[in-house]
């Protein structure tokens, strides 16, 4: 059997992702045009929104020129780099538990580690900030949205239980 299982991102949804961040950002710009009596609220909400989207943009467009893998499973543990923020590498040692979790209609592979603030203090700048962030919308230190991965919610289960088993036996 093969060490490695790759999933790769859904081209099309990464496609789409990029021209609504895109849109997102025309938004923002728009905003930021249009006059108002008291500008200051229109003006922080169109800065946020062009940065925010704006990160968006740039990393949806950088997968889609730069083609990698979304998820690696590998002898040593999971390989997320399915979103900006993705945690990189996950040693199977450092992992307590792998759970799917529903956040606003959308289904994520959540993976708890043993070190809460694993993930943050592996990251800096702004990815440390959206990693806060985001430790406050699920209790799982890593979200992989499954609707992003180009493989059946079977097979990635599979690929993590008979890695994560073999990791585990030969650790014993």
């Amino acid at each position: 059997m093969n060490n490695e299982f790759v999933v790769m991102a859904k081209k099309g949804r990464m496609v789409m992702l990029t021209v609504l961040s895109l849109i997102f950002v025309a938004l923002g710009i728009f905003i930021l045009s249009v006059p108002f009596d008291d500008p200051l609220w229109p003006t922080v909400i169109g800065i946020i929104t062009i940065a925010v989207f704006g990160l968006c943009f740039l990393f949806f467009v950088k997968v889609l020129i730069k083609w990698e893998p979304a998820v690696v499973i590998t002898k040593e543990g999971i390989v997320d780099q399915s979103s900006y923020i993705g945690a990189g590498l996950v040693k199977w040692e450092e992992i307590e538990a792998i759970d799917f979790l529903n956040y606003s209609g959308q289904t994520y592979l959540g993976i708890f580690t043993f070190d809460t603030e694993l993930i943050i203090n592996r990251s800096s700048g702004m990815k440390k900030l959206f990693n806060k962030l985001n430790k406050g919308l699920l209790p799982s230190q890593v979200n992989i949205p499954v609707k992003n991965l180009d493989c059946s919610v079977d097979d990635l289960v599979n690929a993590i239980g008979e890695r994560w088993e073999r990791a585990m036996n030969e650790q014993s």
